[in-house]
């Protein structure tokens, strides 16, 4: 399998719900999805897009920026850490009010902070 073929794979077995850190709407129902090592933008149908806003991994953290709670990695102050072994480090800062919603909405797992334990 060459290089190209693995792109295309990647392109294609993607999975917003799963795969991204955080996406970004656009007009003419374009979405730019940030994940570990790329960016890839698609055009959703406004049903596709409505159902993956719904999703409850994710957060509007801006008007046009939804971000993938179960991708946080660290909470530094009012910024955003995502990372995973593979990935450059992407960040984002977010108002006081939506870093609230996002500790109330973030996994509930063993050896990860409560939103108690990240004030």
């Amino acid at each position: 399998m060459n290089q190209t073929d693995k792109v295309m794979n990647e392109y294609q077995s993607f999975d917003p719900v799963t795969d991204a850190f955080l996406f970004k709407t656009g007009g003419q129902e374009q979405v730019i999805f940030h994940g570990r090592n790329y960016i890839i933008k698609k055009r959703l149908s406004a049903t596709e897009l409505a159902s993956l806003k719904s999703q409850s991994n994710f957060v509007r953290a801006a008007s046009n920026l939804y971000v993938n709670v179960n991708k946080i990695t660290n909470i530094h102050g009012n910024t955003l850490h995502f990372q995973d072994e593979f990935a450059y480090p992407r960040t984002i800062t977010v108002s006081k009010r939506i870093l609230e919603q996002i500790k109330q909405r973030m996994p509930r797992i063993p050896g990860f902070l409560t939103p108690k334990q990240m004030i």
